[in-house]
């Protein structure tokens, strides 16, 4: 990536910051669902910085920027960034700052002491966190409810509409009507009513649908709120066919826009309901009406342990995959 062009981008942001008082700006690399990666809209931190591996945190002051990241990234990192103004930080190499601490010494003599981050793409966990750490850096605070992005980055790409596929029940094992019977007992024994499923392998694993939204990833772009008797899968309806519609309906499962999912929290109406705070983004959290229990996600765990099926579709895949090498080899 050219370097005029980062130079371009950071013009423009810096230009939004303090037209909305801001000193800083936070981008992470996940997506509204806390992918590992994500869909190419928000692929944020990487059209900011020119750094496009799967881990880092760019972020922005306006006079400043500087890019975390891990060992796998950090010879990739440094070529990537040459020639822009972002520094490199080593993640967990001696001497290398936390974000906080960066921003407390680069922000000593601002006026105003406000940082940003778009909520929808960062975790409850992640933000409580940084709101603590950044009070401690002489009463920084963090803004969340601005996505600086939709301003700046004018041929941002569209969320995508992939059509989405029906996973048949002989590779699954298990149909949806028993999976989401396990889920709602997990939920009754912590004592919750519903959760709010934002992992989207989660979704695609409880619905048995499969998608391409993400690179590499059989993912679709969508929530899926649970309450004690019904079930509603937030997505954008262009992305369902006539027989997947039917598949969901004669399953119990409603359909909504994908956007509606913050009305669909405030609307929700049972008691409580359960969040998993390292899945869930931190403004979809704040919309939330109802008492939540705040505790792991029970899919993951029943996601671990696989089904007849699923164990012999490993062993078929296994076979593939090594008359693939041998080929190759050959």
């Amino acid at each position: 990536m050219k370097q005029e062009q980062i130079a371009e981008r950071l013009a423009l942001l810096r230009q939004e910051l303090r037209r909305e008082h801001l000193s800083a700006y936070i981008f992470p690399t996940s997506d509204p669902h806390q992918s590992e990666y994500t869909a190419d809209h928000w692929k944020g931190r990487e059209w900011i910085s020119g750094f496009n591996g799967s881990a880092g945190t760019a972020v922005v002051t306006l006079t400043s920027a500087a890019l975390w990241t891990d060992s796998r990234y950090f010879i990739a990192a440094a070529e990537q960034l040459e020639g822009t103004e972002f520094q490199l930080m080593k993640l967990k190499v001696e001497g290398t700052p936390t974000i906080a601490e960066w921003l407390g010494k680069e922000l000593t003599n601002v006026a105003d002491k406000a940082v940003g981050i778009d909520g929808m793409t960062a975790s409850v966990n992640t933000v409580e966190e940084l709101i603590d750490d950044l009070r401690q850096q002489g009463g920084l605070t963090l803004q969340t409810n601005f996505d600086v992005l939709r301003r700046i980055w004018a041929d941002r790409p569209a969320i995508p509409l992939n059509k989405v596929e029906l996973q048949p029940l002989e590779l699954t094992g298990e149909d949806v009507q028993s999976k989401l019977q396990r889920i709602r007992k997990a939920l009754r024994e912590q004592h919750a009513d519903g959760m709010l499923m934002a992992a989207l392998d989660d979704i695609a694993w409880t619905l048995n649908l499969r998608g391409s939204d993400v690179h590499c990833n059989p993912v679709f772009v969508s929530y899926l709120l649970i309450a004690s008797q019904i079930a509603t899968l937030y997505i954008n309806k262009e992305k369902l066919t006539s027989e997947v519609e039917r598949y969901l309906k004669d399953n119990g499962v409603s359909v909504a826009p994908y956007e509606e999912v913050s009305k669909g929290l405030r609307d929700y109406f049972e008691y409580n309901i359960l969040i998993d705070t390292d899945e869930v983004n931190y403004t979809l959290f704040k919309s939330i009406k109802r008492e939540v229990v705040r505790a792991a996600s029970p899919v993951p765990l029943m996601k671990a342990v696989k089904s007849e099926a699923e164990q012999e579709g490993f062993r078929r895949a296994m076979v593939r995959d090594g008359v693939a090498m041998v080929r190759f080899l050959k």
